[in-house]
């Protein structure tokens, strides 16, 4: 997708056919003040709708002066040769929608672009002083914003600009005001040669008969907590719960009773991750996004492929927003080899997460 600064005409009439929540593609007869038919106070209303719409649910396009292509064109077209690039006598067309769209919603919107597209040459489809005129929506700091015709707040949904309940209103506000916490997991696989990892031995003692010699796959599992939101994020706190058939064996033997959980059926490990430095009591503040990461062993020469439908699940609290909770299967986690295989040694020694 092209940045809306570089779209060109052909670039706009190549724009993909049906409704998108990011893309909404009106005809002459929605801007032209020109045409008698059209009032100034049905254009400015329909904008509000489409402004509020697009400002509230992450930014978009809006087009004018297309109209939907009849078979075999299979692309849009110019409605009529353009719109007019001038309005009310005098006044540009483009300068007047950069005036009035900043208070056709409330907040007042701060972040968008105007931009006129104008006969190229002579196999244009706009005619002179004619013009496709494309309002560029960002996704709004000041959101939600709600139409100054009739009060209501709009989002796009299913490719249409609908009124938003007070829930969802609330959920954009909060997105100004707290973190936006999502959790990213990964697996990462190691091939050991020789002796397997101390973390999965129930009892090892060096240098005896019981000292375990084969080859092992170790697994690590990689846990970024993302901070997709506007605001930072100072405290970070989860509980994770795992799967106690890929758990290491002694890590389940050192663990207190009460940090297993039954859910469903199956058996969990809790886990408590935050995102303090090195584990102290320092928190490391998350940024817009940026992200913490955290790592949890797991049992040796397990095929996490096959591990039917176990899931992985975790509640999330980032400062005084509300606790998110969430799960992932644990077959669905990708697993990316380690560059070159390892050679264990008796010195070595690894501590549990």
């Amino acid at each position: 997708m092209k940045p809306v600064r570089e779209w060109d005409e052909a670039y706009v009439l190549s724009l993909p056919l049906g409704e998108f929540d990011w893309l909404e593609i009106k005809n002459r007869r929605g801007l032209d003040l020109t045409m008698s038919t059209v009032r100034e106070g049905d254009v400015r209303e329909n904008m509000a709708k489409a402004v509020s719409a697009f400002a509230n649910s992450g930014g978009g396009q809006l087009v004018y002066g297309l109209i939907n292509p009849t078979a075999p064109a299979g692309k849009w077209i110019v409605d009529d040769g353009g719109i007019l690039t001038t309005v009310k006598g005098k006044t540009e067309t483009r300068e007047w929608l950069e005036d009035i769209i900043p208070n056709l919603v409330e907040f007042p919107l701060s972040l968008f672009n105007v931009y006129a597209i104008l006969p190229s040459g002579p196999d244009s489809q706009l005619a002179l002083n004619r013009a496709i005129y494309i309002i560029d929506i960002g996704d709004s700091p000041q959101a939600p914003h709600q139409s100054t015709y009739d009060n209501r707040y709009y989002a796009r949904v299913g490719g249409k600009s609908r009124p938003l309940g007070h829930r969802l209103v609330s959920d954009i506000m909060g997105r100004r005001q707290h973190p936006k916490i999502e959790l990213e997991f990964a697996t990462e696989r190691k091939f050991i040669k020789g002796q397997p990892s101390k973390k999965n031995q129930l009892f090892y003692i060096e240098g005896t008969a019981s000292e375990p010699t084969s080859d092992v796959y170790e697994y690590e599992l990689n846990i970024w907590v993302r901070n997709n939101g506007r605001v930072f994020a100072q405290y970070v706190n989860c509980f994770i719960l795992i799967p106690v058939p890929i758990i290491p064996l002694n890590k389940l033997r050192t663990e207190l009773p009460g940090e297993f959980k039954e859910i469903e059926g199956k058996m969990y490990l809790r886990f408590y991750k935050e995102n303090t430095i090195g584990g102290g009591s320092r928190y490391d503040p998350i940024l817009p996004g940026l992200a913490h990461s955290w790592t949890i062993y797991l049992k040796d020469n397990i095929d996490l492929t096959k591990m039917g439908d176990l899931v992985i699940r975790w509640e999330t609290f980032a400062d005084n927003s509300s606790p998110i909770e969430g799960q992932i299967k644990v077959k669905e986690i990708k697993i990316t080899d380690y560059e070159r295989p390892l050679y264990y040694t008796a010195s070595e020694n690894e501590d549990d997460d």
